[in-house]
């Protein structure tokens, strides 16, 4: 990773804290609010991806990104958390590439955005996603 884009990342990190841990996201076809918490944006800038860079940009317009994605499915969590009723999967396009919103739903009746990836780990569950 070079310097520009880690100082990029930080940038970005410092702003998605500020535009977007206050705010209610939402879906057309889901019918619960979705939060992103700092452990979220965290997870998103750290995720690897084909399209890093633009990855990580994308969490910026994340309200837009989301409201345009097509929600798939919910999936039991793969990492067997106590705490994670379901995953659920919003499939959407980074620079062409696709890839997938995770928003995992908690015990707490909570939807927070995980991450985003693209390469599905769901799919022993999701053969068709």
């Amino acid at each position: 990773m070079t310097a520009e884009i880690r100082q990029r990342r930080k940038e970005i990190k410092e702003e998605a804290k500020a535009l977007l841990v206050e705010q209610v996201l939402s879906h057309p076809y889901f019918p619960h609010d979705i939060r992103i918490n700092v452990s979220g944006i965290k997870e998103w800038l750290n995720q690897p991806h084909k399209h890093y860079a633009e990855k990580n940009e994308t969490l910026l317009r994340l309200p837009e990104l989301l409201n345009d994605s097509e929600y798939l499915d919910s999936v039991a969590d793969p990492k067997g958390r106590d705490y994670i009723v379901a995953s659920h999967l919003f499939k959407t396009k980074i620079a062409e590439a696709d890839s997938w919103i995770i928003v995992n739903e908690t015990i707490w009746n909570e939807f927070l955005i995980h991450s985003v990836s693209d390469n599905i780990p769901y799919t022993n569950e999701n053969q068709d996603l």
